[in-house]
Order: structure tokens, then sequence, then C-alpha cells
């Protein structure tokens, strides 16, 4: 045989077994390339993704802001995909429009735990839960001081109706108009005193 010859027959069982391998494995590399080559960046788990989503967002107006969180939002009722999740935990640090946090933060804590190996996601992970939950703990404590100021402002103006619309009883006529006779009577004297000097 020649050394030509060998060479094929060495590249053929090569390939042969490639593809074997390539077959058995054909699940594995099927999930591994659906679920980081994916074409929508919204679905990936990537900590790149995730900063650059957030960087993003933070350079467009309120306004398109809100149009991106309702879209995430109506796919999320569509899918449970952990991407989805991640990136409403970061718009929301940007957008009311993202939705409530208490569900953002039940969204993250549901993602199982093999999806969050890397460690600079856990830690991405980790600062946008953390700054969430005191966003939330802000906004109750700033519910609860308008809840108390209106409550508080709500019998200062009933009692200033009450004195408005209460009715003058006959005491206080009688004072009114001791001080009106008062005051018309010093009226004369300074009249008198006046017209005494001319």
């Amino acid at each position: 045989m020649s050394l030509i010859t060998l060479r094929l027959i060495g590249l053929t069982l090569t390939l042969a077994l490639m593809a074997g391998c390539a077959q058995t494995h054909s699940g594995y590399w099927q999930d591994r390339f659906t679920s980081h080559f994916n074409n929508d960046p919204y679905t990936q788990i990537d900590v790149d993704e995730l900063l650059s989503f957030g960087a993003n967002m933070a350079n467009v107006q309120a306004a398109s802001r809100a149009e991106l969180c309702k879209s995430l939002l109506m796919r999320q009722k569509n899918s449970e995909d952990a991407g989805i999740r991640l990136h409403l935990m970061v718009g929301r640090l940007l957008s009311d429009d993202c939705g409530s946090i208490s569900s953002i933060l039940d969204g993250i804590r549901a993602i199982p735990t093999d999806y969050l190996s890397d460690t600079r996601l856990q830690r991405l992970v980790s600062i946008h839960t953390e700054a969430l939950k005191r966003m939330d703990r802000g906004g109750q404590g700033k519910r609860t001081t308008i809840q108390r100021n209106s409550r508080k402002t709500k019998p200062l103006t009933k009692s200033k109706d009450s004195k408005e619309t209460k009715p003058i009883n006959q005491d206080e006529n009688r004072l009114l108009r001791e001080k009106l006779e008062a005051i018309r009577s010093m009226e004369k004297q300074l009249d008198e005193s006046s017209n005494g000097s001319q």
C-alpha cells in the first residue's frame, strides 16, 4: 500500500469517528448551542450581555425604556426563560415599567443554580438583587410617610372646615359688637380731637 492510500484510510476512519461522536453527543451540543449562541440576546445568560443591556438602556429615553420593559414582561408571560428574568432584573433598576420588585426577586430565586454557575454572573445577580431590595424598602418607606402625612393633613382640613361652617353663638356675637363699638368710639374721639385742633 502506498502512503497516500494509508493517509486516505486514516482520514476516512477519523471522519467516521467524529461523525459517531457527534451523533452520540448531539443532544448535549444542541443544548449548548441554543443556550449560548441563540440569536435572541434577551434569552442569553451572559454577564457581558447583561452589562451591555444595562448600559444601552441607561442611554435611551424613559419612553424607550418603558417600551422595552413592557415587551420583556409580555415575553416572560409566555416563557419562563432565565435570561429574560435577568434582563428584567437589570432593567428594573432603570425603569419602574419592568414590573414589581417582589415578582422580579421571586423570578430570580426560581432560576436553577446551575444556570448561575459563573462567578461573575453570581456577583452581578447579588449586587442587583440587593439594590432592588433597598429600592423596595425605600419605596415602602416613602409610601408610609405619604400615608402618615395624608392622615395628618385630613384632620387639619376638617378642623378648618368646621371653624368656617360653625355658626357664631350669642356670646361671640356680643363680643364682636362690643369691639366694634369700642372702635367707633375711638374713631369719634380721634375726629373730635382733630376738629378741636383746627
